[in-house]
């Protein structure tokens, strides 16, 4: 096991004391599952939370092409800001099912919370990692052995981002305790690199394609490339309580179906320009980088082996206060 610095260890307890304060803000009583509404028409009504970005869009197609529909689900789509947001809304019962990464299930999990994944969402894949360490244009740092030293800007200390680029440069040789990651959301990057502020960043896809076609950065390495030998994990899930998963497996079925529909919509190449323009509907995208932007791929199957990688680069780090069973977090 990889050994990290103090600064390191002290943002996964914040992370995991974050989502334990979850416990005392109501929900975790089955909430989640009272406020499922089974309609007259025979419809059920239920709210799901994700974000205003191509990793969130699965939420974007569903409802606009109808697969929630298809299966019964009369849906309401919250889109928030933060991601520490997804969390509380499916742990309050204002929402069913929430889009996180599976780190953060595991965190919830090492922290007695019993969020469970129900669905897949994003697949890391070599041609289509979907997150990058990017550098300022006319940078002078040309491999990732070159970061050694440098201050490298992440949305949160251990998340994936920052996670696989500390598998990177651990794997490169760099003594990750001598790189300084600096806390910054992904839309702050290209100012940050205008500004001089960090060195290089770790960024996901919308956000690349914006700093690409800004003139503000190019690409570098793909972190993700080192965390399951550039095989595929997923990037991203969804998840809602474990009770409500127990309650209610066909409300779970229906909703996993839906998302499987929508996937191999979004999937298909022919889907391309559509899907661009639905999700310019939910975001701030331009066109310019809607041209630029690789459009992730998403998967439906919810298998050990998609979901293990991603606790074990938290193993690697250090991040987890206890082991995680990856069984005990997939519905």
């Amino acid at each position: 096991m990889r050994s990290i610095s103090t600064q390191h260890r002290v943002g996964a307890l914040v992370a995991v004391a974050s989502l334990a304060l979850l416990t005392g803000c109501g929900g975790g009583d089955g909430s989640a599952a009272a406020d499922v509404t089974e309609n007259a028409d025979g419809t059920t009504s239920i709210t799901i939370a994700t974000v205003g970005s191509d990793s969130g869009s699965q939420a974007f197609y569903a409802e606009q092409k109808g697969f929630f529909e298809e299966q019964g689900l009369d849906v309401t789509v919250d889109i928030v800001a933060n991601v520490p947001e997804l969390a509380a809304a499916v742990e309050s019962g204002d929402a069913q099912f929430a889009l996180t990464s599976p780190t953060s299930i595991a965190s919830a999990n090492a922290a007695g919370i019993g969020f469970q994944i129900v669905a897949g969402g994003a697949v890391y894949t070599p041609d289509n990692p979907g997150v990058w360490v990017m550098v300022p244009e006319g940078s002078d740092i040309e491999s990732v052995e070159d970061l050694a030293g440098t201050s490298i800007a992440v949305n949160a200390l251990n998340t994936m981002p920052h996670l696989s680029t500390l598998a990177t440069l651990d794997d490169a040789g760099v003594d990750v305790d001598d790189v300084d990651f600096v806390t910054l959301d992904f839309t702050q990057v290209g100012q940050a690199f205008e500004s001089g502020q960090v060195d290089a960043a770790t960024v996901t896809a919308p956000f690349n394609a914006q700093i690409e076609s800004a003139g503000l950065g190019t690409v570098l390495a793909s972190p993700y490339d080192a965390v399951n030998d550039q095989e595929e994990f997923y990037n991203t899930i969804w998840f809602g309580q474990g009770d409500l998963a127990e309650a209610q497996p066909e409300l779970v079925e229906k909703f996993a179906a839906a998302l499987a529909a929508t996937n191999e919509w979004a999937n298909d190449p022919a889907n391309r320009d559509e899907r661009a323009g639905i999700l310019q509907e939910y975001t701030s995208l331009t066109d310019e980088s809607l041209a630029n932007l690789q459009l992730l791929q998403f998967g439906d199957e919810l298998s050990d082996d998609m979901v293990q990688p991603v606790i074990d680069v938290m193993s690697r780090f250090d991040v987890l206060p206890r082991p995680v069973e990856v069984g005990d977090i997939i519905a």
